[in-house]
């Protein structure tokens, strides 16, 4: 077997039947499995997958283990030479599975293997990203810290975190500090061999950061290949959160991936640049305060707000970093 498709849905049943019939469609010479780790979903995306794909490997799941044990579940049912990690809102184009494996075959350095993404017009999207510091937190993800970076840096901070100074780029991008993330990636099995798979104590959020700097520490690259294309919408599982679920996952990932590699004193300034942003908050709520559109006791907001995105742990988060069995598959 040349190549497994890991494919983890949520409630995206429209986009994840684009996804399998575009592998359907355009993978050619290369031997491949798809499996499907279906997390619980209510709209009917197994169903769907059973009726329409009987050639799917479908993982039904009873409830939602979050996108890290989707996949762990899903590897540990692959036999391919690699894996390719799929969002299912993501279309792969002509030639996107074979240009990956053909690049990582030829290059044992490529740890990690992207296409160049595309947004449904076709037009180049921006979806890739340095491993986040303490810095970037604070310019890219606060209220204060992206002010003084658009008004006072030129935008320097998330230029410089996005790669923008690349481009539409021509050449392939051999990095070190980053990627692009688990939408559309390949990773040969040895890669995973020898540093694991996912660690479920981040189950939606931050995965991928932390299976970067395990790869990035064992001497592998992350690369991502300019002839080699794939469509992706982004964001259809997240975008069913609101904005407290989404920021709870988020900041929960974040702080867990932070007191892992970089230990509880540096988690702790992650959280004063975090809390910086109750400030702006509450200048905005007195505002609306002021001008009679709230209630007085909505100036609590902002504070209840960050107490109860601090005090948040998911269910299905699990410290475990998904291991290979020694009589695996190689």
């Amino acid at each position: 077997m040349d190549l497994s498709f890991l494919i983890v849905n949520w409630n995206t049943c429209r986009y994840l039947r684009r996804c399998l019939r575009s592998i359907r469609e355009t993978v050619k010479g290369v031997a491949y499995e798809v499996i499907v780790t279906d997390n619980a979903s209510s709209d009917g995306s197994a169903e769907m997958v059973r009726n329409e794909f009987p050639e799917v490997h479908l993982i039904a799941e009873s409830e939602n283990g979050g996108f890290a044990h989707g996949n762990n579940l899903a590897f540990g049912r692959s036999s391919g030479w690699a894996v390719l990690v799929m969002n299912p809102d993501v279309e792969l184009l002509e030639g996107t599975a074979e240009g990956l494996l053909e690049f990582a075959r030829s290059h044992p350095e490529a740890g990690v293997l992207s296409p160049k993404l595309l947004n449904p017009d076709r037009s180049l999207q921006n979806y890739y990203g340095r491993i986040p510091t303490l810095a970037t937190i604070f310019f890219l993800y606060t209220a204060a810290g992206k002010w003084i970076d658009r008004r006072l840096l030129g935008n320097r901070m998330r230029k410089l975190d996005r790669y923008e100074r690349h481009g539409d780029f021509r050449e392939v991008l051999w990095l070190t500090d980053g990627g692009a993330g688990f939408c559309c990636t390949l990773i040969p099995r040895h890669v995973v061999q020898r540093i694991g798979f996912m660690d479920e104590r981040f189950p939606v959020f931050f995965n991928d950061g932390d299976f970067g700097v395990r790869l990035f520490q064992a001497g592998y690259k992350a690369c991502i290949l300019p002839d080699v294309h794939a469509c992706h919408h982004g964001g259809a599982s997240v975008r069913q959160l609101d904005s407290l679920a989404y920021n709870q996952e988020y900041v929960y990932g974040m702080r867990a991936f932070y007191r892992k590699h970089r230990g509880l004193l540096y988690r702790r300034a992650v959280d004063l640049a975090l809390a910086s942003d109750v400030p702006v908050r509450f200048a905005r709520v007195l505002q609306e305060v002021l001008g009679r559109r709230k209630p007085l006791w909505a100036l609590s907001e902002p504070f209840r707000f960050l107490l109860a995105t601090f005090a948040y742990r998911p269910a299905n988060a699990r410290d475990l970093v998904y291991r290979v069995p020694t009589d695996g598959v190689v």
